[in-house]
């Protein structure tokens, strides 16, 4: 039933070719089209059911039963569309996501998900955080929102703003050690939790997650971060 749920949808949400946009960009394109912005600009629902496409709204509203599905489907489309650097149809496909189950966790990390291919971090936070409220338990939403503040680590790092730098790592340390205990089998988590003990000189954890790692066998450990252990953290 999912299959064939995702297939319709699929089929009522065709568009053109890709269309890759930079922040400025789509800035400029959402301010006159709301289907382009998170939860169609907030401007109420007279407004989204004005604009959403007929087919898709036909697909939600006779499934209204199943807004989860409906909902994470959608998604799953967006992110197709987004792996193919087309920001314009997977915001569309996240849009109706949201329309489907406004209160769905996945729709704002999708939406998070959205702006982070732009390297926005103040809105990738900013839905993450929206995500997160409606379901503080979500692993995936909390390490991507860690990954974010990683990111923004390196900027401030390149600039020399070691103040924000080592916030932003704590912020991150702080939601990955959230995230592990509900995702502690995910070797990219695990991996992030090495880093983030290394980069403070936690001896024993980053040790702990090394092994943890090297057990899992999923990457090799860089070697920048296993030279600073081993300087630093001799065992």
């Amino acid at each position: 039933m999912r299959s064939l749920l995702l297939s319709a949808l699929a089929l009522a949400v065709t568009s053109a070719s890709a269309q890759l946009l930079s922040f400025d960009e789509w800035y400029v394109r959402s301010d006159s089209d709301p289907y382009l912005k998170p939860r169609f600009g907030d401007k109420g629902p007279d407004v989204a059911n004005n604009t959403i496409n007929e087919d898709v709204f036909t697909a939600i509203m006779n499934n209204r039963n199943r807004q989860r599905a409906v909902s994470d489907s959608l998604c799953k489309l967006g992110y197709e569309r987004l792996k193919k650097n087309d920001h314009v149809a997977a915001m569309k496909r996240f849009n109706e996501a949201w329309f489907a189950m406004p209160i769905n966790p996945e729709a704002h990390r999708a939406f998070g998900n959205f702006f982070r291919s732009m390297k926005r971090p103040l809105e990738a936070h900013e839905h993450y955080e929206q995500g997160i409220a409606l379901d503080t338990t979500n692993a995936p939403l909390m390490k991507e929102h860690g990954q974010v503040y990683m990111e923004e680590r390196y900027y401030y790092q390149q600039e020399g703003r070691s103040k924000q730098a080592d916030s932003a790592l704590q912020k991150a340390l702080a939601l990955f050690t959230r995230a592990y205990r509900r995702m502690g089998n995910d070797a990219e988590l695990t991996y992030d939790l090495f880093v983030c003990h290394t980069i403070n000189l936690n001896c024993p954890k980053a040790w702990e997650f090394h092994d943890k790692v090297v057990a899992m066998g999923a990457r090799t450990v860089e070697e920048m971060y296993l030279l600073r252990l081993k300087e630093y953290c001799v065992r």
